[in-house]
Protein backbone atom coordinates (compact mmCIF):
# COMPACT_ATOMS: atom_id res chain seq x y z
CA UNK A 1 0.00 0.00 0.00
CA UNK A 2 3.19 2.23 0.39
CA UNK A 3 1.67 3.74 3.73
CA UNK A 4 2.09 4.64 7.01
CA UNK A 5 -1.33 3.29 7.79
CA UNK A 6 -2.22 -1.12 8.39
CA UNK A 7 -3.43 -2.27 4.88
CA UNK A 8 -6.37 -3.47 7.23
CA UNK A 9 -7.53 0.10 8.35
CA UNK A 10 -7.56 1.94 4.92
CA UNK A 11 -10.72 2.93 4.58
CA UNK A 12 -13.64 1.89 1.68
CA UNK A 13 -17.01 4.06 2.01
CA UNK A 14 -15.70 5.35 4.87
CA UNK A 15 -14.81 2.33 7.19
CA UNK A 16 -11.59 0.54 7.57
CA UNK A 17 -11.61 -2.59 5.05
CA UNK A 18 -11.43 -4.94 8.22
CA UNK A 19 -14.37 -3.56 9.50
CA UNK A 20 -16.47 -4.76 6.64
CA UNK A 21 -15.48 -8.40 6.98
CA UNK A 22 -16.46 -8.06 10.44
CA UNK A 23 -19.73 -7.27 9.80
CA UNK A 24 -20.20 -9.86 7.39
CA UNK A 25 -18.62 -12.43 9.53
CA UNK A 26 -20.97 -11.38 12.40
CA UNK A 27 -24.09 -11.80 10.39
CA UNK A 28 -23.24 -14.48 8.40
CA UNK A 29 -24.02 -16.14 12.35
CA UNK A 30 -20.64 -16.83 13.65
CA UNK A 31 -20.13 -17.22 17.53
CA UNK A 32 -16.59 -16.94 18.91
CA UNK A 33 -14.46 -14.27 17.57
CA UNK A 34 -10.75 -13.74 17.24
CA UNK A 35 -8.58 -11.68 14.75
CA UNK A 36 -4.92 -12.52 14.67
CA UNK A 37 -2.55 -9.39 14.58
CA UNK A 38 0.88 -8.64 13.36
CA UNK A 39 2.17 -5.71 11.81
CA UNK A 40 0.81 -2.85 12.83
CA UNK A 41 -0.60 -4.78 15.87
CA UNK A 42 -1.62 -1.76 18.25
CA UNK A 43 -3.14 0.44 15.77
CA UNK A 44 -5.21 -2.49 14.55
CA UNK A 45 -6.46 -3.08 18.02
CA UNK A 46 -7.10 0.78 19.24
CA UNK A 47 -9.64 0.99 16.30
CA UNK A 48 -11.37 -2.30 16.52
CA UNK A 49 -11.36 -1.80 20.17
CA UNK A 50 -12.34 -4.55 23.04
CA UNK A 51 -15.33 -5.69 21.24
CA UNK A 52 -13.20 -8.90 19.83
CA UNK A 53 -10.05 -10.79 21.64
CA UNK A 54 -6.95 -10.87 19.84
CA UNK A 55 -4.31 -13.37 19.09
CA UNK A 56 -0.54 -11.77 18.47
CA UNK A 57 1.67 -13.73 15.50
CA UNK A 58 4.99 -11.64 16.81
CA UNK A 59 6.41 -12.85 13.25
CA UNK A 60 4.56 -13.38 10.42
CA UNK A 61 5.15 -16.47 9.43
CA UNK A 62 2.36 -17.24 6.84
CA UNK A 63 -1.10 -17.92 7.22
CA UNK A 64 -0.93 -21.14 8.53
CA UNK A 65 1.19 -20.14 11.92
CA UNK A 66 -1.43 -17.58 12.24
CA UNK A 67 -4.48 -19.01 12.64
CA UNK A 68 -2.28 -21.72 14.84
CA UNK A 69 -2.05 -18.60 17.49
CA UNK A 70 -5.32 -18.48 17.37
CA UNK A 71 -6.63 -22.12 18.04
CA UNK A 72 -6.25 -22.00 21.49
CA UNK A 73 -8.47 -18.77 21.90
CA UNK A 74 -11.35 -20.66 20.58
CA UNK A 75 -13.79 -22.96 23.16
CA UNK A 76 -14.18 -26.95 23.31
CA UNK A 77 -17.94 -25.89 22.02
CA UNK A 78 -17.00 -24.23 18.63
CA UNK A 79 -17.28 -27.35 15.97
CA UNK A 80 -16.42 -25.38 12.98
CA UNK A 81 -14.53 -22.30 11.86
CA UNK A 82 -14.11 -19.97 9.25
CA UNK A 83 -11.23 -18.08 8.20
CA UNK A 84 -10.94 -14.81 5.89
CA UNK A 85 -8.78 -12.20 5.38
CA UNK A 86 -9.15 -8.93 7.27
CA UNK A 87 -8.58 -7.87 3.43
CA UNK A 88 -11.10 -8.78 1.63
CA UNK A 89 -14.14 -6.25 2.67
CA UNK A 90 -16.17 -7.16 -0.37
CA UNK A 91 -17.56 -10.75 0.78
CA UNK A 92 -21.47 -11.11 1.96
CA UNK A 93 -22.79 -12.87 5.10
CA UNK A 94 -24.61 -15.04 2.41
CA UNK A 95 -21.16 -16.29 1.10
CA UNK A 96 -19.82 -16.74 3.95
CA UNK A 97 -22.48 -18.48 5.61
CA UNK A 98 -22.91 -20.97 2.78
CA UNK A 99 -19.27 -21.96 3.15
CA UNK A 100 -19.66 -22.15 6.68
CA UNK A 101 -22.81 -25.54 5.95
CA UNK A 102 -20.56 -26.81 3.28
CA UNK A 103 -20.87 -30.12 4.27
CA UNK A 104 -16.79 -31.24 4.53
CA UNK A 105 -14.30 -31.15 7.15
CA UNK A 106 -12.73 -28.87 5.05
CA UNK A 107 -13.91 -26.26 2.75
CA UNK A 108 -12.69 -23.23 0.14
CA UNK A 109 -14.20 -20.17 -1.48
CA UNK A 110 -13.08 -19.94 -5.15
CA UNK A 111 -13.49 -17.95 -8.27
CA UNK A 112 -13.01 -17.71 -12.09
CA UNK A 113 -11.43 -14.55 -13.09
CA UNK A 114 -10.15 -13.22 -16.27
CA UNK A 115 -7.14 -12.10 -14.63
CA UNK A 116 -5.75 -14.11 -11.88
CA UNK A 117 -2.39 -12.64 -11.54
CA UNK A 118 -1.85 -12.76 -7.57
CA UNK A 119 -3.86 -15.31 -6.58
CA UNK A 120 -3.30 -18.99 -5.48
CA UNK A 121 -4.42 -21.35 -8.33
CA UNK A 122 -6.97 -24.23 -8.08
CA UNK A 123 -5.23 -27.44 -9.16
CA UNK A 124 -8.04 -29.86 -9.77
CA UNK A 125 -7.70 -33.64 -11.31
CA UNK A 126 -9.07 -34.82 -14.13
CA UNK A 127 -12.57 -36.41 -12.58
CA UNK A 128 -12.81 -31.97 -10.82
CA UNK A 129 -11.51 -32.93 -7.68
CA UNK A 130 -9.16 -30.35 -6.03
CA UNK A 131 -6.50 -31.70 -5.37
CA UNK A 132 -4.42 -28.47 -3.94
CA UNK A 133 -4.03 -24.85 -4.27
CA UNK A 134 -0.90 -23.91 -5.37
CA UNK A 135 0.41 -19.96 -4.57
CA UNK A 136 1.77 -18.01 -7.59
CA UNK A 137 5.60 -17.96 -6.67
CA UNK A 138 5.17 -21.75 -6.58
CA UNK A 139 3.27 -22.37 -9.59
CA UNK A 140 4.40 -23.77 -12.60
CA UNK A 141 3.37 -22.26 -16.01
CA UNK A 142 0.47 -25.07 -16.57
CA UNK A 143 -0.64 -24.13 -13.47
CA UNK A 144 -0.08 -19.79 -13.32
CA UNK A 145 -2.28 -20.62 -16.53
CA UNK A 146 -5.18 -21.72 -14.62
CA UNK A 147 -8.04 -19.06 -14.07
CA UNK A 148 -9.86 -20.38 -10.88
CA UNK A 149 -8.35 -18.85 -7.86
CA UNK A 150 -8.35 -19.60 -4.03
CA UNK A 151 -9.90 -16.67 -2.83
CA UNK A 152 -8.91 -17.37 0.76
CA UNK A 153 -12.03 -17.91 2.49
CA UNK A 154 -11.78 -21.31 4.31
CA UNK A 155 -14.41 -23.41 6.84
CA UNK A 156 -13.03 -26.24 8.72
CA UNK A 157 -14.18 -28.88 11.24
CA UNK A 158 -12.35 -27.29 14.12
CA UNK A 159 -11.09 -30.73 15.42
CA UNK A 160 -10.02 -32.00 11.94
CA UNK A 161 -7.78 -28.38 11.74
CA UNK A 162 -6.17 -28.97 15.33
CA UNK A 163 -4.82 -32.46 14.42
CA UNK A 164 -3.43 -31.33 10.67
CA UNK A 165 -2.19 -27.75 11.36
CA UNK A 166 1.07 -28.20 13.68
CA UNK A 167 2.28 -30.84 11.18
CA UNK A 168 2.66 -28.55 8.30
CA UNK A 169 5.94 -28.03 6.91
CA UNK A 170 7.02 -24.67 5.53
CA UNK A 171 7.17 -23.72 2.11
CA UNK A 172 10.59 -22.78 0.29
CA UNK A 173 9.94 -18.98 0.99
CA UNK A 174 9.60 -20.20 4.93
CA UNK A 175 6.32 -19.70 5.42
CA UNK A 176 3.69 -21.74 6.53
CA UNK A 177 0.80 -21.74 4.12
CA UNK A 178 -3.01 -22.41 5.23
CA UNK A 179 -3.89 -23.49 2.05
CA UNK A 180 -1.26 -26.52 2.12
CA UNK A 181 -4.01 -28.11 3.98
CA UNK A 182 -5.60 -29.17 0.87
CA UNK A 183 -3.31 -30.89 -0.38
CA UNK A 184 -2.97 -33.03 2.68
CA UNK A 185 -6.84 -33.34 2.60
CA UNK A 186 -6.68 -34.67 -0.71
CA UNK A 187 -4.23 -37.36 0.42
CA UNK A 188 -5.82 -38.82 3.03
CA UNK A 189 -9.27 -38.73 1.47
CA UNK A 190 -10.65 -36.07 3.57
CA UNK A 191 -13.53 -34.50 1.83
CA UNK A 192 -12.94 -30.85 0.01
CA UNK A 193 -15.73 -28.59 -0.95
CA UNK A 194 -15.42 -25.63 -2.82
CA UNK A 195 -18.23 -22.44 -3.07
CA UNK A 196 -17.73 -20.97 -6.18
CA UNK A 197 -18.57 -16.92 -6.66
CA UNK A 198 -21.37 -16.06 -8.64
CA UNK A 199 -19.38 -12.82 -8.78
CA UNK A 200 -15.92 -12.69 -8.73
CA UNK A 201 -15.56 -8.83 -7.44
CA UNK A 202 -16.60 -10.07 -3.87
CA UNK A 203 -13.90 -12.03 -3.65
CA UNK A 204 -11.51 -8.99 -4.59
CA UNK A 205 -8.08 -8.82 -2.05
CA UNK A 206 -6.94 -5.23 -1.18
CA UNK A 207 -3.06 -5.64 -1.91
CA UNK A 208 -2.76 -2.01 -3.39
CA UNK A 209 -4.08 1.19 -4.23
CA UNK A 210 -5.27 0.37 -7.30
CA UNK A 211 -7.69 -2.57 -5.98
CA UNK A 212 -8.68 -0.48 -3.28
CA UNK A 213 -9.76 2.12 -6.20
CA UNK A 214 -11.34 -0.90 -7.63
CA UNK A 215 -13.36 -2.23 -4.45
CA UNK A 216 -14.53 1.21 -3.78
CA UNK A 217 -16.39 1.30 -7.15
CA UNK A 218 -17.91 -2.04 -6.12
CA UNK A 219 -19.16 -0.99 -2.67
CA UNK A 220 -20.59 2.06 -4.18
CA UNK A 221 -23.06 0.69 -6.43
CA UNK A 222 -23.83 -1.48 -3.92
CA UNK A 223 -24.53 0.99 -1.46
CA UNK A 224 -26.64 3.18 -4.67
CA UNK A 225 -28.71 -0.05 -5.38
CA UNK A 226 -29.87 -0.72 -1.50
CA UNK A 227 -30.92 2.61 -1.37
CA UNK A 228 -32.66 2.94 -4.67
CA UNK A 229 -34.17 -0.39 -4.16
CA UNK A 230 -35.65 1.24 -0.40
CA UNK A 231 -37.26 4.09 -2.07
CA UNK A 232 -34.64 7.09 -2.52
CA UNK A 233 -34.25 8.68 -5.92
CA UNK A 234 -30.65 9.75 -7.59
CA UNK A 235 -31.29 11.42 -11.06
CA UNK A 236 -27.02 9.98 -11.73
CA UNK A 237 -26.28 7.25 -9.19
CA UNK A 238 -22.84 7.57 -10.34
CA UNK A 239 -21.95 10.52 -9.17
CA UNK A 240 -23.27 10.40 -5.80
CA UNK A 241 -20.95 8.95 -3.14
CA UNK A 242 -21.70 7.24 0.35
CA UNK A 243 -20.41 5.68 3.04
CA UNK A 244 -21.44 2.69 4.37
CA UNK A 245 -22.86 3.88 7.52
CA UNK A 246 -25.21 6.19 6.12
CA UNK A 247 -28.89 5.79 5.94
CA UNK A 248 -31.52 7.51 3.50
CA UNK A 249 -34.91 8.05 4.07
CA UNK A 250 -37.85 6.97 1.51
CA UNK A 251 -38.82 9.46 -1.34
CA UNK A 252 -35.86 11.35 -0.69
CA UNK A 253 -34.01 12.64 -3.84
CA UNK A 254 -30.14 12.79 -4.00
CA UNK A 255 -29.16 14.88 -6.49
CA UNK A 256 -25.76 14.57 -9.00
CA UNK A 257 -22.19 15.06 -7.32
CA UNK A 258 -23.67 14.79 -3.83
CA UNK A 259 -21.25 12.86 -1.13
CA UNK A 260 -22.67 11.44 2.33
CA UNK A 261 -20.14 10.59 4.53
CA UNK A 262 -19.61 9.27 8.60
CA UNK A 263 -22.53 8.45 10.76
CA UNK A 264 -25.06 10.64 8.58
CA UNK A 265 -29.22 10.20 8.91
CA UNK A 266 -31.03 11.62 6.05
CA UNK A 267 -34.56 11.79 6.65
CA UNK A 268 -37.57 11.06 4.18
CA UNK A 269 -39.37 13.79 1.40
CA UNK A 270 -35.68 15.71 1.52
CA UNK A 271 -33.69 16.48 -1.52
CA UNK A 272 -30.31 16.93 -1.20
CA UNK A 273 -27.54 18.15 -3.52
CA UNK A 274 -26.53 19.24 -5.93
CA UNK A 275 -22.96 19.11 -5.44
CA UNK A 276 -23.75 19.21 -1.30
CA UNK A 277 -21.32 17.18 0.95
CA UNK A 278 -23.01 15.93 4.60
CA UNK A 279 -21.07 14.45 7.65
CA UNK A 280 -21.97 13.48 10.68
CA UNK A 281 -25.10 14.90 10.51
CA UNK A 282 -28.36 14.37 10.82
CA UNK A 283 -31.33 15.93 8.79
CA UNK A 284 -34.86 15.75 9.58
CA UNK A 285 -37.38 15.10 7.02
CA UNK A 286 -39.03 17.15 3.99
CA UNK A 287 -35.51 19.58 4.08
CA UNK A 288 -33.62 20.91 1.39
CA UNK A 289 -30.05 21.06 1.34
CA UNK A 290 -28.29 22.35 -2.10
CA UNK A 291 -24.15 23.21 -3.01
CA UNK A 292 -23.42 23.30 0.70
CA UNK A 293 -21.08 21.50 3.37
CA UNK A 294 -23.06 19.98 6.81
CA UNK A 295 -20.65 18.80 9.29
CA UNK A 296 -21.91 17.54 12.51
CA UNK A 297 -24.77 19.38 12.73
CA UNK A 298 -28.72 18.36 13.23
CA UNK A 299 -31.71 19.52 11.52
CA UNK A 300 -34.86 19.39 12.56
CA UNK A 301 -38.15 19.29 9.47
CA UNK A 302 -38.82 21.74 6.93
CA UNK A 303 -35.40 23.19 7.04
CA UNK A 304 -33.67 24.55 4.22
CA UNK A 305 -29.86 25.27 3.30
CA UNK A 306 -27.98 27.13 0.57
CA UNK A 307 -26.93 27.29 -1.89
CA UNK A 308 -23.13 27.94 -0.64
CA UNK A 309 -23.56 27.55 2.92
CA UNK A 310 -21.89 25.89 5.85
CA UNK A 311 -22.84 24.24 8.93
CA UNK A 312 -19.97 23.16 10.99
CA UNK A 313 -20.21 20.96 14.10
CA UNK A 314 -22.39 22.13 16.68
CA UNK A 315 -25.10 23.38 14.58
CA UNK A 316 -28.25 22.80 15.69
CA UNK A 317 -31.77 24.11 13.65
CA UNK A 318 -35.30 23.97 14.59
CA UNK A 319 -38.11 23.50 12.14
CA UNK A 320 -38.46 26.20 9.37
CA UNK A 321 -35.15 27.37 9.78
CA UNK A 322 -34.01 28.76 6.21
CA UNK A 323 -30.21 29.50 5.94
CA UNK A 324 -28.96 31.31 2.96
CA UNK A 325 -26.23 32.07 -0.01
CA UNK A 326 -22.98 32.34 1.35
CA UNK A 327 -23.99 31.55 5.18
CA UNK A 328 -22.16 29.86 8.17
CA UNK A 329 -23.31 28.60 11.10
CA UNK A 330 -21.33 27.31 13.98
CA UNK A 331 -21.77 25.62 17.49
CA UNK A 332 -25.18 27.32 17.40
CA UNK A 333 -28.83 26.56 18.12
CA UNK A 334 -31.33 28.44 16.08
CA UNK A 335 -35.14 28.07 16.75
CA UNK A 336 -38.13 27.50 14.46
CA UNK A 337 -38.38 29.72 11.60
CA UNK A 338 -35.50 31.89 11.95
CA UNK A 339 -34.11 33.35 9.06
CA UNK A 340 -30.69 33.93 7.63
CA UNK A 341 -30.67 34.40 3.94
CA UNK A 342 -27.40 35.49 3.03
CA UNK A 343 -23.59 36.55 3.60
CA UNK A 344 -23.33 36.15 7.48
CA UNK A 345 -21.49 34.18 10.47
CA UNK A 346 -23.10 33.03 13.09
CA UNK A 347 -21.10 31.03 15.96
CA UNK A 348 -21.06 29.84 19.39
CA UNK A 349 -24.55 31.20 19.70
CA UNK A 350 -28.31 31.05 20.38
CA UNK A 351 -30.69 32.60 18.23
CA UNK A 352 -34.56 32.81 19.56
CA UNK A 353 -37.43 32.14 17.14
CA UNK A 354 -38.86 34.23 13.97
CA UNK A 355 -35.62 36.17 14.29
CA UNK A 356 -34.34 37.54 11.15
CA UNK A 357 -30.99 37.64 10.25
CA UNK A 358 -29.43 40.47 7.95
CA UNK A 359 -27.04 40.16 5.70
CA UNK A 360 -23.48 40.89 6.14
CA UNK A 361 -24.53 40.00 10.27
CA UNK A 362 -21.55 38.57 12.49
CA UNK A 363 -20.99 37.47 15.68
CA UNK A 364 -17.49 38.29 16.72
CA UNK A 365 -17.18 35.30 19.02
CA UNK A 366 -13.64 34.89 19.83
CA UNK A 367 -11.50 37.52 21.58
CA UNK A 368 -8.44 35.93 20.42
CA UNK A 369 -7.91 34.13 23.71
CA UNK A 370 -11.32 32.54 24.21
CA UNK A 371 -14.64 31.40 22.49
CA UNK A 372 -17.98 33.16 24.07
CA UNK A 373 -21.57 33.21 23.45
CA UNK A 374 -24.03 35.72 22.01
CA UNK A 375 -27.91 35.50 22.77
CA UNK A 376 -30.62 36.45 20.55
CA UNK A 377 -33.81 36.65 21.25
CA UNK A 378 -37.21 36.10 19.62
CA UNK A 379 -38.44 37.80 17.13
CA UNK A 380 -35.40 39.93 17.04
CA UNK A 381 -34.43 41.97 13.96
CA UNK A 382 -30.86 42.11 12.96
CA UNK A 383 -29.85 44.91 10.25
CA UNK A 384 -27.45 44.69 7.11
CA UNK A 385 -23.57 44.34 8.68
CA UNK A 386 -24.78 44.20 12.17
CA UNK A 387 -21.72 42.77 14.43
CA UNK A 388 -22.39 41.47 17.53
CA UNK A 389 -19.37 41.45 20.28
CA UNK A 390 -19.93 38.85 22.27
CA UNK A 391 -20.79 38.39 25.30
CA UNK A 392 -23.89 39.91 24.67
CA UNK A 393 -27.21 39.29 24.52
CA UNK A 394 -30.43 40.72 22.70
CA UNK A 395 -33.77 41.05 23.76
CA UNK A 396 -36.76 40.00 22.55
CA UNK A 397 -38.43 41.86 19.94
CA UNK A 398 -35.26 43.97 19.60
CA UNK A 399 -33.75 44.86 16.59
CA UNK A 400 -30.39 46.80 15.60
CA UNK A 401 -29.69 49.62 12.21
CA UNK A 402 -27.62 48.86 9.55
CA UNK A 403 -23.95 48.44 10.66
CA UNK A 404 -24.64 48.33 14.16
CA UNK A 405 -21.44 47.44 16.97
CA UNK A 406 -23.86 45.72 19.68
CA UNK A 407 -21.27 45.28 22.50
CA UNK A 408 -23.73 45.73 25.56
CA UNK A 409 -26.71 43.53 25.82
CA UNK A 410 -30.13 45.13 24.42
CA UNK A 411 -33.01 44.92 26.41
CA UNK A 412 -36.78 43.77 25.03
CA UNK A 413 -38.21 45.86 22.60
CA UNK A 414 -35.61 48.27 21.97
CA UNK A 415 -33.51 49.16 18.53
CA UNK A 416 -29.86 50.03 18.71
CA UNK A 417 -27.75 51.60 16.47
CA UNK A 418 -24.80 53.12 15.65
CA UNK A 419 -20.43 52.30 16.92
CA UNK A 420 -20.91 51.75 19.31
CA UNK A 421 -25.02 50.78 19.35
CA UNK A 422 -26.98 52.85 21.55
CA UNK A 423 -30.66 53.26 21.90
CA UNK A 424 -32.60 54.81 19.76
CA UNK A 425 -36.08 54.68 20.62
CA UNK A 426 -38.23 51.30 20.95
CA UNK A 427 -38.98 49.14 18.09
CA UNK A 428 -42.18 49.63 15.86
CA UNK A 429 -43.51 46.34 16.86
CA UNK A 430 -43.60 47.65 20.34
CA UNK A 431 -43.83 51.66 20.30
CA UNK A 432 -47.27 50.21 18.09
CA UNK A 433 -48.51 48.39 21.19
CA UNK A 434 -48.25 50.98 23.49
CA UNK A 435 -50.34 53.50 21.62
CA UNK A 436 -53.18 50.50 21.17
CA UNK A 437 -52.93 50.35 24.82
Amino acid sequence: MRSRLPKVLHPLAGVPLIAHVLTAVRAAGTGELVIVVGHGAPQVQQALGARVRYALQPEQRGTAHAVLQALPLFSSTVARLLVVYGDTPLLTSATLRALLQAPAPLALLTAVVPDPHGYGRVVRDDAGRVRAVVEERDATPEERAQHEINVGAYAFDLEWLRARLPTLTPSASGEYYLTDLIARAATDGSPIATVPLADADEGLGINDRVQLARAEQVLQRRLRERLLRAGVTMLDPDSVFLDATVEVGIDTTILPHTFLRGRTRIGAECVIGPSTQIEDSVVGDRCRVQWSMVEGATLDTDVVVGPFAHLRPGTRLARGVMIGNYAEVKNSVLHENVQQHHFSYIGDAEVGRDTNIGAGTITCNYDGVRKHRTTIGERVFLGSDTLLVAPVTLGDDSATGSGAVVTRDVADGTLVVGVPARVLRPTRKVAGAEEQR
